[in-house]
């Protein structure tokens, strides 16, 4: 295993400083969406989604429902005169020829700076309750339609290609062409909007000619769209977008996050988001990170802080090992590696291991683990700072990983690191005792390969960590009885 970490954006720290800071003071977001619970509408039965960022991302697969918690969070208010629009439950859940809609229940949990209030959607049977009782706020939805090319919609086309027909250009302002060329990546001259028909038309210009979204990529149409949305977007808004990255590349759509971070952190808004994009999920905060995971026999489970990678292994058709570990992050990942290799390493073969978020998010999967609610067969494995759980183990030890075996490992003990690491012994103890003044044990590891120079990375420190660890330090009791609960669980699968 490799311990491999995208950056975060420059832009999400600042704004995780003043979420963290903020959030309940004048300064902060005075309007929020906190929650929103569905009880009797396409298979949801009071399942609780909670929005703890002030940009967050739902991922799960086709048919999990996202659609439906985004088209729920876009009922929770009425529009303000400054801007947004008024979206009914009738918009998004009507009645159909195949489906009656009734004994729907929608709760939100909604914050207006310190105080938080709790209001409720019902339609029992015709008609919906509690519209008139909605708090006012600027709402923006943009739905997966915004990608469809205006040249195939009926009767645009057409439209536009008659002689007589012209629409005037509001221009965007320099601020958001500039927007618009740092998420594109090209370097947009002139920028701006045409309507017709309640359509915008994009209209831009490289400085090669002006061309019209009846000649752009799908990508560059819809973030047109979405800049012209944020133009007119009041501060305090709550923007939901179904599939965010929709046509756009990794790259186009890191930038895109970047932006959404610094436009939520400095205009109060709010980001609700729907994905399956890994490169979308790996920008997030663990906090702002929801998977929603389906189950046989119905029902869904609603996850939080999953990593990228968890939530795209769900989402992604391939074949399971005959059994998945869940662990926090790559370091406990590495451990259990090391465990299993020392022990039996055909064990090895036959395992993934996979880093999923929080102890909370471990503990969570593994429960449904011992419920058989997951795909294949599945076991937790907590941090040893964590008391097991159903469908957990936890590793040797007591503490946390890296101040577990950073107190584990005598001189002897490093010297032997040193060795697998080809650097002087001297040199590595030098650097071990500098990074144990690190307040943050997390930090230790890469303070060390920062000590011992560019060549020993961060990962390759760690993995010569856990080998000495597994193999020469932990008690070999301690071992075998935790890779014994590994092949128990093997053993266990039908």
């Amino acid at each position: 295993m490799h311990i491999a970490r995208p950056r975060p954006l420059p832009t999400l720290n600042s704004l995780t400083h003043e979420w963290n800071t903020a959030r309940n003071t004048g300064k902060g977001w005075p309007l929020f969406l906190d929650a929103v619970q569905i009880e009797g509408l396409r298979g949801w039965n009071g399942e609780n989604i909670e929005f703890r960022f002030p940009v967050v991302a739902i991922a799960g697969e086709n048919g999990a429902g996202k659609s439906t918690v985004l088209k729920a969070a876009a009922a929770a208010y009425t529009a303000e005169q400054s801007g947004g629009a008024t979206f009914y439950p009738d918009d998004f859940f009507p009645n159909t020829p195949w489906e009656t809609v009734q004994g729907v229940t929608l709760t939100y949990q909604i914050r207006r700076g310190s105080k938080i209030d709790t209001q409720t959607l019902r339609k029992l049977t015709s008609r919906w309750r509690g519209m008139p009782d909605r708090f006012s706020r600027p709402l923006y939805f943009l739905d997966i339609s915004r990608t469809q090319p205006v040249n195939t919609q009926i009767g645009y086309g057409k439209a536009a290609t008659q002689a007589n027909f012209t629409a005037a250009v509001t221009p965007f302002s320099d601020a958001d062409r500039s927007l618009l060329s740092r998420i594109m990546n090209r370097p947009y001259t002139a920028s701006g909007m045409a309507t017709y028909q309640n359509k915008q038309v994009g209209v831009l210009n490289t400085g090669a000619g002006e061309y019209s979204n009846f000649h752009q990529g799908a990508g560059e149409d819809a973030t047109a769209d979405l800049v012209e949305l944020l133009r007119a977007a009041p501060d305090r808004s709550l923007i939901i977008i179904d599939e965010v990255e929709a046509s756009l590349h990794p790259r186009a759509q890191r930038r895109l996050m970047a932006e959404l971070f610094q436009i939520a952190e400095k205009r109060k808004m709010q980001f609700i988001l729907s994905t399956h994009s890994a490169t979308i999920m790996e920008q997030l905060p663990t906090e702002a990170r929801v998977y929603i995971q389906t189950h046989r026999g119905g029902g869904r489970d609603v996850l939080y802080g999953v990593t990228a990678k968890f939530a795209m292994s769900l989402m992604d058709d391939i074949d399971h090992p005959e059994l998945v570990l869940f662990c926090e992050d790559d370091y406990a990942g590495i451990l259990i590696d090391a465990l299993i290799n020392q022990e039996d390493p055909d064990l090895g073969r036959r395992v993934e291991i996979l880093a999923v978020g929080a102890a909370s998010t471990v503990t969570t999967l593994g429960g449904l683990a011992e419920r058989g609610r997951l795909p294949g067969v599945s076991l937790g494995v907590l941090d040893a700072d964590q008391h097991a759980e159903a469908g957990c183990i936890s590793l040797p030890g007591s503490q946390a990983p890296e101040k577990e075996v950073f107190d584990a490992l005598d001189e002897s003990a490093w010297e032997k690191v040193a060795m697998r690491l080809d650097v002087r012994a001297g040199e590595l103890l030098q650097a071990v005792d500098d990074a144990r003044q690190i307040d943050n044990h997390h930090a230790w590891t890469r303070r060390v390969a920062e000590r011992l120079g560019p060549r020993v990375r961060t990962d390759r420190v760690w993995e010569a960590i856990a080998a000495v660890w597994a193999k020469d330090t932990v008690d070999s009791q301690e071992r075998a009885s935790f890779v014994s609960s590994v092949q128990q669980r093997l053993l266990s699968q039908p």
